[in-house]
């Protein structure tokens, strides 16, 4: 009875201030603004930043021989590809790779370039366009066709800028492989290995260019890979997909969890370190301009609060020496603020996600605002709202009825 009559007097108060409960709502409206703004550019920005960092990288599992503990087993296999793809969920893409060098013979000079071997979704991993000619085909890929994609900066060592190298020969240590395409540099750094090298089907790079002297420890095995990609969805937990594997390979390898893995599961090139220290900072610049945002609206807020209750102190004062006590002053003022909190914060939400779209088209920023944010900016500004409304409350609750009196 008592909440239901504090709610109506709330209601009536709102409606009578219309000015006032509009300055109220705009106040509050900025600072929930101001988080949703700043968290969905922010987060665009560091999706934007990790994606040129590490592209792919970022959710892709890399399986490969760990070079810190003895094995005879060598690195993973096809045959380890097509036992995770059976025990992975969540896969959205595979490749098999196999690494190597062989000596590039040109006009004037012989120098060792690498050669990749490439077998599966390869193209997300080179993440590069194609400036001229064409991708490897699937048939290519499976087969021992000896044609090849070159790197943007091979091309250009080999005369790219003067003359189209698509059709012509390139000898890679005696055998001789057709250039089919040429890629642009990479856009991501993991990808940068690619720049300087030539990608070929992977059994042709491990029958006709892999030069590993023979009888190397662990013996280059036909099936045998320098690494496996796996190529999760973004709502993949990584360290569980890192354990899943690591116990099917271990499984496969007749390793116990005892031991140490023989094999590793993370890119050299794109260091799981190097990840989590970017999104940390990423996200502390988050929270700092964020914070900064909210706390200035904040206190636009609590001045327009505070100045809105004095502005009542003869009315407040009247209620008081009519018969009302302090904690109907009390329970009316924080339910006008607890209402003004739920609408502001729903007029903050749509302005934050408005500026957010403008910003993406006039300035071409990246947006991304997740439901989690979104959510909590609503709650934040609900409880914002409430906890000045009780402070404000509770100094309106102690106006001395004898200001009634007074003219």
């Amino acid at each position: 009875m008592i909440e239901g009559m504090a709610f109506r007097s709330a209601v009536w108060a709102i409606r009578a201030h219309p000015l006032r409960t509009l300055a109220l709502t705009l106040s509050l409206a900025s600072a929930v603004a101001c988080v949703v703004f700043s968290a969905s550019v922010l987060g665009g920005f560091s999706k934007r930043l990790e994606r040129l960092a590490f592209g792919d990288y970022a959710t892709t599992l890399v399986v490969r021989a760990n070079g810190l503990v003895p094995s005879r087993r060598g690195g993973p296999s096809l045959d380890d590809r097509a036992r995770l793809l059976d025990a992975l969920e969540g896969v959205e893409g595979s490749a098999a790779w196999i690494a190597t060098e062989a000596p590039l013979r040109g006009a004037n000079e012989t120098r060792v370039v690498r050669v990749f071997g490439a077998m599966g979704d390869y193209r997300r991993e080179l993440d590069a366009k194609l400036v001229e000619g064409r991708w490897l085909t699937e048939r290519e890929l499976g087969g021992l066709s000896r044609v090849c994609l070159l790197g943007a900066a091979l091309a250009a060592d080999l005369g790219q800028a003067e003359r189209s190298l698509l059709g012509s020969e390139i000898s890679l240590g005696g055998p001789r492989c057709r250039v089919v395409g040429v890629l642009d540099y990479a856009e991501t750094r993991p990808a940068g290995r690619f720049n300087d090298a030539a990608i070929t089907p992977f059994l042709t790079a491990r029958r006709y260019f892999d030069m590993r002297p023979e009888g190397a420890t662990p013996p280059a095995g036909p099936r045998e890979a320098s690494w496996l990609s796996f190529f999760m969805t973004s709502k993949s937990d990584m360290q569980d997909v890192r354990y899943k594997a690591d116990r099917e390979m271990r499984r496969a390898a007749g390793v116990p969890m005892s031991r140490e893995s023989p094999f590793s599961y993370d890119d050299p090139g794109a260091d799981i370190l190097e990840q989590a220290r970017q999104r940390d900072v990423l996200a502390r610049l988050l929270w700092t301009v964020t914070g900064a945002a909210l706390a200035a609206s904040l206190i636009g807020y609590g001045g327009v609060a505070l100045a809105s209750t004095a502005a009542r102190r003869r009315e407040i004062a009247l209620r008081l020496a009519m018969g009302a006590d302090a904690g109907n002053i009390l329970r009316q003022i924080s339910m006008e603020h607890a209402l003004v909190g739920v609408f502001a914060s729903a007029v903050g939400l749509l302005l934050g996600l408005a500026g957010s779209v403008v910003a993406a088209q006039v300035w071409d920023w990246p947006v991304h605002l997740s439901w989690p944010a979104g959510a909590f900016s609503i709650l934040l500004g609900c409880a914002l709202g409430l906890a000045i409304g009780v402070f404000v409350a509770s100094r309106a609750a102690r106006t001395p009825p004898s200001l009634a009196a007074r003219g």
